[in-house]
C-alpha cells in the first residue's frame, strides 16, 4: 500500500478506558476497548505486547474541525503477527508489525506498532467490588460460605502482563462453589456454596493456572 505524503490535519480524540497509544504520525489515538478492570490498559493504553493466541477490542477516534469523524479501515502490515477483524486484533504469533489506520481511497491516516509475545504464565487476579484488580492471588485462600469471588485470568510473559481477552476453561467442584460465567472473557464469578475444599483450575493458551480454597461455615 503507497504511503501518501498528504494528510490531513487530524487532531487526536482519546476514548475508551485509558489515555491511549498515540500514532508514530500523531494523528490518531489508540485505546484498548478494555473494562476499567484491566489496570495494565487503564494505565498503558495498548502500550504492551498483545499475548499470542488472545484478541484485543480496540478504539480509534479522530476529529477535524469542521468535519465529521470520517469511516475508519484497519490494516495489518503483516498478517503473520496479527490480524484485525471488527475492530479487534488476533494475535497470531510473537513479533513486531504495523497497524494502518486509513481512509477511503486507502489514505494512511496514522500507524503504530502492535507487539505480540508468547505467554509463559498464566495468573489470576481478584476483581474488587470498585471494579479494580488486586496483585496475583496466592496459592490457597479462604472463603465462607456465601462470599463471593471474581477472578479473571491474565496472561504474563515474566514479570510484564500481557494484553488480551482470552478464552479460558475454569474447573471447581460444583458440590462447593458456584461458577458464574457472566459474560466478561477470562473470567468468572465464584460463589461459595458448601463448607468444603475445591481448586479452581483455570487452563488458557495453553497454561494453566490454580488456587486451592477452602470454604468454611459460620456455625452459631
Amino acid at each position: 500500500m503507497p504511503f501518501p505524503r498528504f494528510l490531513l490535519p487530524f487532531l487526536a480524540l482519546a476514548t475508551g478506558c485509558a489515555q491511549g497509544s498515540s500514532g508514530a504520525l500523531g494523528q490518531t489515538d489508540t485505546t484498548a476497548a478494555c473494562p476499567p478492570s484491566e489496570l495494565v490498559c487503564a494505565v498503558a493504553g495498548i502500550d504492551a505486547p498483545i499475548a499470542k493466541g488472545a484478541a484485543l477490542p480496540i478504539q480509534v477516534s479522530v476529529t477535524s474541525e469542521g468535519a465529521s469523524t470520517p469511516p475508519l479501515s484497519f490494516v495489518s502490515a503483516n498478517p503473520d503477527v496479527f490480524t484485525i477483524d471488527d475492530a479487534r486484533i488476533h494475535a497470531q504469533a510473537p513479533g513486531i508489525a504495523s497497524m494502518l489506520i486509513t481512509m477511503e481511497g486507502d489514505l494512511v491516516v496514522d500507524f503504530l506498532h502492535v507487539w505480540v509475545a508468547e505467554a509463559d504464565a498464566l495468573r489470576l487476579h481478584r476483581v474488587t467490588n470498585g471494579g479494580l484488580q488486586t496483585s496475583p492471588l496466592p496459592a490457597a485462600m479462604e472463603m465462607l460460605v456465601g462470599d463471593e469471588l471474581t477472578l479473571v485470568a491474565a496472561p504474563h510473559r515474566g514479570p510484564q502482563r500481557l494484553l488480551g481477552e482470552l478464552d479460558a476453561a475454569f474447573e471447581a467442584d460444583p458440590q462447593v462453589v458456584l461458577m458464574l460465567d457472566e459474560g466478561v472473557a477470562g473470567s468468572r464469578r465464584i460463589v461459595a456454596t458448601a463448607a468444603g475444599e475445591t481448586t479452581v483450575t483455570v487452563k488458557a493458551l495453553g497454561i494453566e493456572a490454580a488456587v486451592a480454597l477452602t470454604v468454611l461455615e459460620v456455625k452459631p
